[in-house]
């Protein structure tokens, strides 16, 4: 009798614990907040995608900066090749004309020498007319020669200092405009980087966002659970004693195989769950049986699970049947031990055909979860 009591009250105990969570607000407040989380998280999408698109234009806009310095410095290099040349030239000129300058102050210092002898002395020195004739034009021709030599070489001098300017002038201003792009390429690098960050930080944004998501749908399923829970109109008047049979028949393929564990997991699809609270049998399309004596407390779709079926075995003892394709049982229904309740499928958020099958003692919360493993007699199992 004393252990009977013992066990009566060691059960109320875990129904207490994993049925004392309050559930603060309503289905449809939770909808309206995730609803609320999900339009947020779009429009921090749509902002992240438009300054991605913004650092796109950016990224151009660099390119041709980039390209338009290279051709400066190119022509920037092109002018100065051209300045050295002119002015190797200009050195060479000016070393002509000095050269002449020289060759003429000498003759006019032996002229001086000479007692100051002039052309007109040499002309009038002549011997004869013949002489006379001979030394005008020989002297006529050697002041042309001259002075049209002199001439040229300081024209030159002019043209090519002209050049020079010219060049001068090209070549800083190619500079300014170097500069110029070169300050607006560190602008725009300046903005693709602050942009960058802000993408970075948005994306994180994303991630908080998506995080609250998948925990409000986790609470609608808790207030779902719970509030099927209380509804007393399933609630089963038998008692369960010993342990859980295999939902799987032996003469179905893959009755035997574990595609997934109870416990940690990394995230099979974009929406299952990391801490997967059943075991998952690769069986596909079969039929699905109740592990004991109950009645149906809910048989219809929940969320990630799709179709779905709970059932209250007595004593705190709960299953539970996900992503099937069928079912062969309502809310409210009776069901025997070995009684088929399912076919197995693929809805929901799910990666095959498979049946998620799910154990709970003191209540359908989602702290109530245990390995079913521990609880069912199971065949030798296999990885899969």
């Amino acid at each position: 009798m004393m252990k009977k009591i013992l066990s009566i009250f060691l059960t109320l105990i875990i129904l207490g614990i994993c049925s004392v969570k309050v559930i603060a607000t309503s289905v449809s407040d939770l909808e309206e907040q995730k609803d609320a989380a999900q339009e947020k998280k779009e429009e921090v999408t749509a902002e992240k995608n438009s300054l991605l698109d913004e650092i796109s234009e950016l990224n151009v806009q660099i390119e041709e900066y980039e390209s338009e310095i290279e051709e400066l410095n190119n022509k920037i290099s092109s002018l100065e090749n051209s300045i050295e040349k002119n002015e190797e030239e200009i050195k060479k000129l000016e070393e002509e004309v000095a050269e002449k300058e020289e060759l003429l102050i000498q003759r006019l210092v032996a002229m001086y020498e000479a007692g100051q002898t002039t052309y007109l002395d040499a002309l009038l020195g002549s011997e004869d007319i013949a002489t006379l004739i001979s030394n005008y034009y020989r002297i006529e021709e050697i002041a042309e020669a001259d002075q049209t030599v002199i001439d040229s070489i300081k024209s030159k001098q002019a043209e090519t200092e002209a050049k020079k300017q010219q060049l001068e002038k090209e070549k800083n201003e190619v500079n300014e405009s170097k500069i110029e792009v070169e300050q607006k390429s560190e602008s725009l690098e300046s903005a693709k980087a602050t942009k960058q960050v802000k993408v970075s930080s948005l994306s994180e944004e994303e991630k908080e966002l998506q995080a609250q998501i998948e925990e409000f749908e986790s609470q609608i399923e808790e207030a779902k659970r719970q509030s099927a829970q209380n509804d007393n109109r399933y609630e089963y008047e038998g008692s369960f004693e010993g342990v859980l049979s295999w939902p799987v028949s032996s003469n179905t393929p893959y009755y035997n195989y574990i595609s997934s564990y109870f416990g940690p997991r990394p995230s099979p699809t974009a929406g299952a769950s990391s801490n997967h609270g059943a075991i998952d049998i690769p069986i596909s399309y079969a039929p699905v049986y109740s592990a004991a004596d109950g009645r149906v407390v809910s048989a219809g779709w929940m969320s990630g699970y799709g179709n779905y079926i709970e059932i209250d075995h007595g004593n705190g003892y709960y299953t539970a049947y996900g992503h099937l394709s069928s079912f062969n049982v309502s809310a409210g229904d009776t069901v025997s031990r070995g009684e088929q309740i399912a076919v197995s499928g693929n809805t929901g958020v799910s990666t095959g055909p498979h049946l998620h099958f799910e154990v709970y003692i003191g209540g359908l919360g989602l702290n109530c979860r245990v390995d079913p493993l521990q609880y069912t007699t199971h065949p030798n199992l296999y990885s899969l």
